[in-house]
């Protein structure tokens, strides 16, 4: 089943962390920006839901006018490669080095154009050459420019952003939000999950929707 042409990017129709639990309605277009107030280590898990790797527990989530659970697994998992995911915390295969972190969405979904892209941003964040190590022995900062350059080196038509500038120094928050300026310019629908945004990030995501709940 095809999307409708119309249709917005990310859509979630009453969607309930429980059963009786409030219901989040709302859409991002095309290069839209939505905040959705995120409780941290709450029931809520909005990054499988947008990106269909769980269907949440009630309500509905689509991509591109289509429903998650509309699509067959193949489908979905093509989908799901062209959106880049920043997780909280996690987000590494530990058998793997940083580099291969990073190569991993590529390889699996065949793109020929992956090693431009992959160089362009990880020089934009400071971290190219790939280290070839494993997590442990490379420095947390690093660890999170990586996984930033793994994210929008999908050339991503969705961004899902969890805490992604959690503890990190303004420097790095700069390139950060320079990064999602330019992915949502060429038509990335953005969707940042945090408890709260301060006033430098709201303005660099401008114009920005907030979510909430609906009504009881």
């Amino acid at each position: 089943m095809g999307a409708r042409e119309d249709s917005e990017w990310i859509r979630a129709e009453a969607v309930r962390a429980t059963p009786d639990g409030p219901a989040w309605s709302f859409a991002v277009p095309r290069g839209g920006a939505l905040w959705i107030p995120d409780v941290r280590d709450g029931e809520a898990a909005w990054l499988d839901w947008l990106t269909g790797i769980e269907p949440p527990p009630a309500g509905q989530m689509f991509w591109k006018g289509v429903e998650w659970r509309e699509r067959n697994p193949d489908d979905a998992a093509a989908e799901r490669g062209r959106m880049g995911c920043v997780f909280a915390v996690g987000g590494l295969l530990a058998n793997l080095d940083m580099d291969e972190n990073v190569w991993l969405p590529a390889r699996i979904h065949r793109r020929a154009e992956a090693e431009a892209g992959i160089e362009r941003w990880a020089r934009f964040f400071g971290v190219w050459p790939l280290p070839a190590e494993r997590a442990p022995f490379v420095r947390e900062r690093d660890r999170r420019k990586i996984l930033w350059v793994r994210a929008f080196a999908v050339n991503p038509e969705a961004l899902v952003l969890e805490r992604p500038l959690r503890d990190a120094p303004a420097e790095d928050r700069t390139l950060f939000l320079a990064a999602v300026r330019e992915a949502r310019a060429a038509g990335c629908a953005t969707v940042w999950l945090d408890e709260d945004l301060d006033a430098e990030t709201r303005a660099a995501l401008a114009p920005l929707a907030q979510a909430a709940p609906e009504s009881a």
